[in-house]
């Protein structure tokens, strides 16, 4: 048998090599039966706090073969991007980081609006959109945003958060109210003087002009107050 110098027993070891079968190629058809459960689980509609997940990536498959169990972690909050998926297979569990997107329907602004400035159904939009890394609650109804004072400049398509609006007070301390006493169906309208600032719906001390004595209202509009007095015959 002839002899090979070794320069031509590398050669043939680098054209023989690339034919053997590799341990990956295995690996990854075994491997499809895990991504078939992964992608039913978020076909069956993956749902947090108003949100629906869609999968983009995920950056580390377990080490394990064949279908699993896949679920939330129980301290998930305000819609992470990136977070990890728990992984069950018989007794086993592991924790998977994945990418995702929470897409959610939300009022955004149409327009670049500056802070301070009073919100108007012009500048909003409904629109399905990501909510990925927002904290906090949106809104999916604008009328209820308008007249609400931005917190922070916003940006076109950006979603409007909690933390992004203020409701201006309707009444400030010292202003002259009316005050509405509901007694028994019995309406009576008479003058006070709120003792604090405060917003439509929330509850302010006045001071009954004619008594002198304070009272607790709700504040139902701009220089409005009412009172509810459940009383009846004893």
């Amino acid at each position: 048998m002839r002899h090979l110098n070794p320069h031509a027993l590398m050669l043939l070891i680098a054209l023989v090599l690339p034919a053997l079968p590799l341990p990956m190629q295995a690996s990854a058809a075994t491997d499809a039966a895990m991504q078939q459960s992964l992608k039913s689980f978020f076909n069956q509609g993956v749902v947090l706090q108003g949100a629906t997940a869609e999968l983009i990536t995920v950056q580390h498959w377990p080490n394990a073969s064949g279908s699993m169990r896949w679920s939330l972690p129980a301290s998930l909050r305000n819609h992470p991007g990136r977070f990890s998926l728990i992984a069950e297979q018989g007794n086993r569990r592991w924790y998977v980081p994945v990418l995702v997107r929470w897409m959610a329907t939300a009022i955004v602004m149409r327009q670049q609006v500056s802070a301070r400035s009073l919100l108007t159904q012009s500048m909003m939009k409904k629109t399905r959109t990501d909510i990925a890394g927002h904290h906090g609650p949106w809104w999916q109804n604008s009328e209820t945003l308008v007249g609400m004072r931005l917190t922070r400049p916003l940006a076109s398509g950006e979603v409007i958060l909690a933390s992004h609006v203020k409701r201006p007070p309707m009444i400030k301390r010292g202003d002259l109210v009316a005050i509405m006493l509901d007694v028994g169906g019995v309406h009576i309208r008479t003058e006070g003087k709120a003792m604090r600032t405060a917003g439509r719906g929330e509850r302010i001390m006045v001071r009954n002009l004619r008594s002198k004595e304070v009272i607790q209202a709700v504040v139902e509009n701009t220089g409005l107050v009412r009172v509810s007095l459940h009383g009846g015959r004893g």
